[in-house]
């Protein structure tokens, strides 16, 4: 005799579904429009595999399930001032300037102007009115359903994204900047940001990525931020986070590359409550580059996790990791990076490193550096440490005339700068280094 087992719904899921079915009866003549078919398979997809749990070994070490079974609201609107959206941008550099205020365009607080030619920056709804462009997103925003909880999350009640294409044999001359800012009123609210790049063979680009907390509140921050690297394009992207105290973010970075493509990841986690950055870039062809590099700087109960992966399936790939971070008091931190190897990928130069400085009895690092090599014409290596300031080097600095705390604060950034180095455009380096250094004299 056959046994029916019950198959078991994650109560989280259940409410986001619905939810879902809220919205969508609310969409009138909208529910055939491709965006939506997209949402729904999404929904489809969270429903199947539910929310990660502790058990699961990509999620041991953050509570990933805590945050996604809080009742939301939508995300409120707020008004935010144009000296403050300006006050956001970065000093001398000239940049397209997109502003969001809790998940939402602001076109009047936005500085885009007139675009070069070969490229096209747009809101998902408007590109979905041009056949060839539309086709382009879609390429994107289709190839990761069903594999992340948070993507599916995201790809189902995303209102709206931004669509970046570039033309083949295009340098775009002035970088992209997407603000992002949050108010937080009321009730614990989630946003949905979606960033979808697609770079056509030749093309270059730089995309900045600011999440900024204007005041203390909790909320979840969602985005998700997709590209695609035709043969020989060139990305750059930059994301720097400093979410409310009490602010919550789970970000999903998918990255495709074809061959002889270059994608550089810039990262500095400065802010939030829990954050968890999912980086992923897969090798589709030979003479590809990936670099990927991050700073994190932990206080209070901060909790940072940083994963990254990386699949060398072909020849001739380099891919390069460095992530330096600072706990304090009873923050935490987390570092998973895998790199595969496969047995096809000969001549593959893989390097991986993760050192922490942990300045308190109360913080904790937990680092683990993955390798796994399938061939045996390669050059890979991957490394951690997790240490303290040096006393000799504090008593060094104070016999120059600084105190204790300049010591140490002098040394922390030291610590953090081999990193900053890696970060091309010098306006962004230096608003970083400026964070940094007022959060350590804090």
């Amino acid at each position: 005799m056959a046994i029916a087992i019950e198959n078991k719904i994650d109560p989280a899921v259940e409410r986001y579904r619905q939810l879902f079915d809220i919205n969508e009866q609310q969409l009138n003549g909208q529910k055939a429009h491709p965006f939506h078919q997209v949402r729904k398979a999404a929904m489809a997809n969270l429903e199947q595999t539910g929310f990660p749990q502790r058990k699961d070994e990509d999620y041991k070490y953050t509570r990933v399930d805590k945050i996604a079974k809080v009742k939301y609201a939508d995300a409120p609107k707020a008004s935010v001032s144009q000296e403050v959206a300006d006050g956001l941008a970065f000093e001398e550099l000239d940049t397209y300037h997109l502003v969001f205020v809790n998940g939402r365009y602001q076109h009047q607080l936005s500085n885009i102007g007139e675009t070069q030619k070969g490229l096209v920056i747009g809101d998902y709804k408007s590109v979905y009115a041009h056949k060839e462009a539309a086709s382009f997103l879609e390429q994107v925003i289709k190839s990761d359903l069903g594999k992340n909880a948070f993507v599916d999350l995201n790809s189902a009640f995303a209102k709206n994204g931004l669509f970046v294409y570039v033309a083949k044999n295009t340098t775009v001359e002035k970088p992209i900047h997407i603000s992002h800012l949050t108010v937080a009123e009321g009730e614990e609210f989630i946003v949905h940001p979606q960033l979808a790049v697609f770079a056509e063979q030749s093309a270059e680009v730089s995309i900045i990525e600011t999440f900024n907390a204007l005041q203390e509140g909790a909320y979840f921050n969602n985005p998700v931020s997709r590209f695609v690297l035709k043969a020989n394009a060139n990305v750059k992207h930059y994301k720097l986070q400093n979410e409310s105290s009490s602010g919550n973010q789970i970000n999903n970075t998918i990255v495709s590359q074809d061959r002889d493509s270059v994608y550089s990841s810039y990262v500095a986690d400065l802010g939030g409550k829990v954050v968890r950055n999912n980086l992923s870039s897969h090798l589709q062809d030979s003479g590809t580059n990936t670099n990927m590099y991050g700073v994190y700087l932990g206080k209070g109960s901060q909790h940072i996790d940083n994963q990254s992966f990386l699949d060398h399936a072909f020849p001739h790939c380099e891919s390069n990791q460095l992530y330096k971070g600072i706990l304090d008091e009873q923050s935490r931190g987390v570092f998973n990076g895998k790199v595969t190897v496969q047995p096809d990928a000969q001549k593959t130069n893989a390097y991986q490193q993760n050192s922490s400085l942990v300045l308190s009895d109360t913080a904790v690092m937990d680092s683990k550096p993955q390798l796994e090599i399938f061939a045996d014409d390669v050059k890979c290596s991957h490394g951690a440490t997790i240490g303290q300031l040096d006393e000799d080097s504090i008593y060094y600095l104070r016999t120059r005339g600084m105190n204790r705390d300049q010591a140490k604060a002098t040394l922390q950034f030291a610590f953090l700068a081999e990193v900053l180095t890696h970060f091309p455009l010098e306006s962004v380096r230096a608003k970083i280094a400026e964070m940094i250094e007022k959060k350590l004299k804090k």
